[in-house]
Parts: C-alpha cells; structure tokens; sequence
C-alpha cells in the first residue's frame, strides 16, 4: 500500500508541476539560427527543486535557444520509477540514466550518427572520450555529464573519499601532521574527552552511512588505508589485470577491530547502524560529529546547516589517512567522465534531431558561460581591465542555496554536459575558482586551516600531484553483473553478509571479534564472491583492450 501511495503522490507531483516548470503553453520564440521553439520533457533523477516559472536562467534558454522543459523529478525508489517505465514503454523525451536498465530495455535512440551531422559543439566537449560512451554493441546511446576537463582544470575543491575531521577539533589540537588511523582516532578521542558534550548534545566521535545504498562508507574505508585508488570494491594488478575485492583482506579486519576496540570504550556511534540518510545528515547538521569516513557530495547538506547556522568552524575538512607512514596515499585522482551516468533520447522522442540540436547549442561556450556565472551585470561583471568579478551580494547570492535554486537553470547544468576546468579565455568554468574570487569567498576558519597546513585549499590537504590514472581506470563505473548471472547473485549475497557482519564485528565483545570475523570471512567464501571478481576481472581485461586503441 506504501508502494502504490508513494507512486500515486509522485504523479500528482509530475501532473501538478509540469506545466509551470515548461513555461505552460506559451510558445517559445524561435531560437538562434532559425532553429524552431521546442518543449522537451525530460526524467531526471537529481534532487532538485522544480524550477519557478521566473526563473531568469531558464527565460535565457528560453530566449535564446528556443526551449522549455517539462521536467519529471524522481520521487521515491529509482528502481521502481524505472521499472513503471520500462515495463509501460511511456518515457519522456530525455532519460537520466545512471545504469544499463534504459539501454538494455531498448528505451534510447543511438546518438553517434546525430551527433556527427549536427553536433560539431558536442564533437568537440567530449573529443576522443567520445568512444569511451560506446556500449558493448558500438552504439552510444547517452553523453555522460561530467568529468570532462578543458583546458586547465583549477579547481581547488575536494570532494571525493576520505577520512573526515572536524575544524575545531584540528584547531584545538594546533593544527597537527595527522597521517596514520591510529592518529586520526587519538585526535578524535582527546578531544571528545575534552568537550563530551557539544551544544548540550553528547559528543558523537565517529559515526558511519551505513543506510541503504550509501553502505561503502561502511566497507570502504579499508582500500584508502592500503594507499589504493579509488576502484570500487576491490584491486585491480597492474600486471595481469585481475580484479579482487578487499572486503575479506586482513586490512580489512585491520579497520574494523580498530573500530571494534572504539565501540568498547564508547567511541563509535551505535545509532550508525539503524538511523536512515536524513537521521545521518540531521547529526553531521547539529555540529557534534568530530570524524566520518565519506565522499563529501553526500554530506555537503549537513556542512551547508552547520555554515548558514554560524557554525562553520565545526564543518569537516579532509585528510589522506593510512594504516602506516611508509604508505603513500591515493585518495585523489585525475578527473574522468563520469561513465555509464547521463542523458539520453528515448525511442518515444518525437523530434531527436531538433533535441541534439538544443544539446549541440547548448554546449556553446557563450552558453555554458551564463549556466556556469550567470547573467552578466546581474551575478558578475567586469572591471576596467575585463577581469570578472562579483561584489559582496553577488558572492553572498552564489553561496546560497535557497538563490541558486531560484536564479540558476541547476537541472540543466546536473543533467546535461558540462563545461569542467577552463573557457578558452582561460578563465575557469566556475568563477569561484577564479583565485581573486576564491580568495574574496574563502572564511576565516579555512584560511587559518590551510595557512597552518601550508596549503591554499582541501584539496591540497589531500594527497598531492595524483599520479596518472591507470588505464582502466575507474572500476566503479563498469556495469554491474547482468541480473541472475552468477557474480550478480554473489555480489548480492555478499553485500546482504558485509550488511549483517561488519556492524556485528563492530559492535561485539573484543574478545568475540577474531570468531565474528571468521564466520563472516567464511560466508563470503560460500556466497561465490570469487565468481564476481571472475566477472570483473573480465570487464578489466576488456576495458583495457578497447581502450588501448584509443
């Protein structure tokens, strides 16, 4: 009965929200080059406000390139969304995708032979990473929307994988070297027995996302303490390019009899194991947890409640740990497009050429430039010698939530491609990495922080000068284990057992640990996880053949 609610309310909401957000059925002036106005009703999956019908950025879209949108936001579970769809066949314009489902289900259009006759701009963005998009059948079917870098890239933000700490508590230490997990932890601990409680709140020292899919939080943390790169769940050999996950390694029990040791001395929050998401980011919001492990776009909303209540001191920077000192860290990488996540047209698209067009126009750098700034005289100007720049308000806007989902078209920059690293002016895609504006919007705490670490942002805090990506590399981005295959089946066994076991190692007697771990080594053995490292040792090997051709 809860399904069928929550599937009536999200088409209420669809029904009740279209019109507005596409302008109604007033008629759209023509666009540049006489190309004809075009509605284009798009499924996207981003958490974003549906757009007010006053919105300036999209009058500019509107004006300019001759489009409006009917936007259908997903509410709920995205497999079941995607399910209805695909089963009933009725899909909108343009589909958001994030795994194979649309393009096995034959819901997408192949794109390449649009985008050689009239995608010159798309050609261009996307270049010899275009191929990297193919799907095993040589189509593409989508265009990835991020993770591709023109020019320099100068971005000073960090927001992937770490071990996270609190301002305050670095602050109050002096700002010390932290570099092994037992440091990171004493840090954590000293404080906490400091300050127990925080906001007439008891003092949380390290708390985990073990909620739903936002689960690698709990088994990841031993791959970066091994000095590993990012490549999902398991290694990859350099040599022979086979693939095994790190789940059952002894670095593994490493962590989490250290946890274990934690949660006995009362360290570790035991509420990480049944509070939900929002549960998770209400007490990172409330300032009193001192240490996480997470990628930071999935705390960012707890850092924002903690800056916009005046407590920005008590938001989290991060830090490159390791096991040891004679590890070297990998937590950072080079950017890659963001595979197998993007936007495609679907078999139901009634015009696909007018809708490449828009894509083709919209990845224009005049274009991207007003997505990415804004409107010119209105959220940035230049000076007398043509140097942009924001005032106070304009600054004090763009660091607003609540303004930028009124004054920016974010649906479309979140959806569709766009601009990373440099114009061709070379000035950065996000003004906010102009140096004069970083350093106009940078807060007192981050500055006293870097200045002590000898650094200019988090992202310098983090391992310096990543070395080159291997050739495979991401792994998180290969597709899953096609279902009811033998390493689809073991993986999701596996992550049924990491779901019981690793809060089970955690939370028991120390002295039951070593035979907690041992059960749980011995389930994963049965459940056939060698069956999925087979299957992803397969999807290396085949990456890295077609790959090297390019």
């Amino acid at each position: 009965m809860q399904k069928k609610l929550a599937v009536m309310a999200a088409v209420m909401l669809c029904g009740a929200t279209v019109a507005f957000a596409g302008g109604g059925k007033e008629a759209a002036p023509a666009a540049q080059g006489g190309k004809a106005p075009i509605t284009i009703s798009v499924f996207t999956q981003q958490a974003r406000q549906q757009p007010s019908a006053n919105n300036k950025v999209y009058k500019y879209l509107q004006e300019k390139l001759g489009v409006t949108f009917n936007w259908d936001i997903l509410v709920g579970e995205i497999a079941q969304k995607r399910g209805v769809m695909i089963a009933g066949g009725d899909y909108p314009d343009l589909i958001e995708m994030n795994e194979t489902q649309f393009i096995d289900a034959g819901a997408l259009i192949p794109l390449e032979d649009l985008i050689e006759k009239y995608g010159p701009n798309i050609k261009a963005h996307f270049g010899d990473q275009l191929e990297k998009m193919r799907s095993p059948d040589g189509h593409i079917y989508y265009l990835t929307n991020w993770g591709i870098i023109r020019g320099r890239d100068q971005s000073p933000y960090y927001g992937a994988s770490a071990l996270w700490v609190q301002k305050e508590v670095l602050k109050e230490a002096g700002y010390p070297k932290v570099v092994t997990m037992d440091q990171y932890f004493d840090l954590l601990i000293n404080y906490a027995k400091k300050h127990p409680t925080i906001n007439g709140q008891k003092t949380i020292p390290f708390t985990i996302l073990t909620y739903d899919w936002h689960a690698f939080c709990l088994w990841n943390p031993p791959n970066f303490l091994m000095g590993n790169a990012n490549d999902g769940n398991g290694v990859v050999d350099p040599k022979t390019y086979e693939y095994k996950t790190f789940f059952t390694l002894d670095a593994s029990k490493r962590w989490f009899k250290k946890l274990n040791e934690l949660n006995a001395q009362g360290y570790i929050d035991r509420a990480a194991f049944t509070d939900n998401y929002d549960q998770y980011i209400a007490k990172l919001a409330s300032g009193r947890v001192l240490g996480i492990h997470d990628q930071r776009w999935q705390f960012a909303n707890g850092d924002d409640a903690l800056r916009d209540a005046g407590s920005y001191n008590r938001t989290m920077a991060p830090l490159p740990i390791v096991f040891d000192k004679n590890i070297k860290p990998h937590y950072r990488d080079l950017p890659v497009p963001n595979l197998g996540r993007g936007v495609g047209i679907s078999v139901k698209a009634k015009d696909p050429v007018r809708i490449i067009q828009f894509i083709n126009d919209l990845m224009s750098e005049d274009v991207q430039r007003t997505l990415e700034w804004g409107i010119e005289g209105e959220d940035w100007q230049r000076n007398a010698k043509g140097e942009p720049y924001r005032t106070p308000e304009q600054r004090a806007n763009w660091d607003n939530v609540t303004w930028q989902e009124q004054n920016r078209a974010l649906l479309v920059r979140d959806v569709f491609p766009t601009w990373e690293g440099s114009f061709t002016d070379d000035y950065p895609t996000d003004l906010v990495n102009y140096y004069p504006e970083r350093e106009a919007m940078a807060r007192p705490e981050d500055k006293e922080l870097w200045k002590a670490y000898g650094v200019t942002s988090n992202a310098e805090l983090m391992d310096k000068n990543p070395p080159p990506n291997a050739i495979w590399y991401p792994t998180w981005n290969l597709p899953n284990p096609p279902d009811g295959s033998d390493g689809q089946i073991a993986l999701q066994r596996c992550d049924s057992t990491m779901r019981k076991y690793l809060p089970k190692a955690i939370l028991a007697a120390p002295a039951d640990f070593d035979k907690v771990w041992a059960e749980y080594v011995a389930e994963m053995k049965a459940n056939g996880i060698d069956k999925y490292e087979a299957y992803m040792t397969e999807q290396v090997r085949a990456r890295v053949k077609a790959w090297s051709k390019k």
